[in-house]
């Protein structure tokens, strides 16, 4: 089984570099492997910005600054927050401003990153493990007022533990902020204070 080396926290993310194009690298013993080609790799994560699957949706963001932005499993809040339509595919803009402001308002719900939209799709074919082991953050911004109520779960199984799933079944902003806070979420009157959001 190819086991992919990536690190998964933001800063190791960034120090880490990406094998360059047709390049490998060995990672240990027992190990094989990495390469940047693979058949498998679904190339519409590198241009397009909503995707629809057969239980869930998509979103993306290509920041200037290199990577890529994913936002899985969400739902109409999470839509109308971004300002994208709720039945329709959209791609990348074309407009680097734009984008990294589309890219912004990903950050405010907790995007995960990746170095390459080929990280993220090695992720999805077939390794749900890696992803289930990666921190989820639900944001919630209320609508009329200032601040924002964030959860945070460690892996896909604390996330069972705490809920998470009562939360997708918010219909508004303001409905999630009071599932959050039912759920322990924390408050923060200056979202910039919240650790575990990447508000640039």
């Amino acid at each position: 089984m190819l086991r992919l080396p990536w690190p998964f926290s933001r800063q190791s993310q960034e120090q880490s570099p990406s094998p360059g194009p047709g390049r490998s690298t060995d990672y240990g013993s027992g190990t094989e492997h990495y390469c940047d080609f693979n058949p498998f790799v679904d190339s519409k994560t590198e241009t397009q910005r909503v995707t629809f699957g057969a239980h869930s949706t998509t979103v993306y963001g290509h920041p200037s600054t290199g990577g890529i932005l994913v936002l899985e499993r969400c739902n109409s809040v999470d839509l109308s927050f971004l300002g994208l339509a709720r039945f329709k595919t959209a791609l990348r803009s074309d407009d680097p401003d734009e984008e990294d402001r589309h890219c912004a308002l990903m950050r405010q719900l907790g995007a995960w990153y990746f170095r390459s939209a080929t990280d993220y799709d090695y992720a999805s074919f077939g390794y749900r493990d890696d992803l289930d082991r990666r921190k989820m953050i639900v944001a919630a911004w209320p609508q009329g007022g200032t601040g924002v109520w964030v959860l945070v779960a460690r892996t896909a199984l604390d996330g069972a533990e705490k809920g998470f799933g009562m939360i997708r079944n918010a219909t508004s902003m303001d409905e999630r902020c009071e599932v959050v806070q039912k759920l322990g979420g924390k408050f923060y009157s200056d979202p910039r204070d919240c650790p575990d959001l990447d508000l640039k």
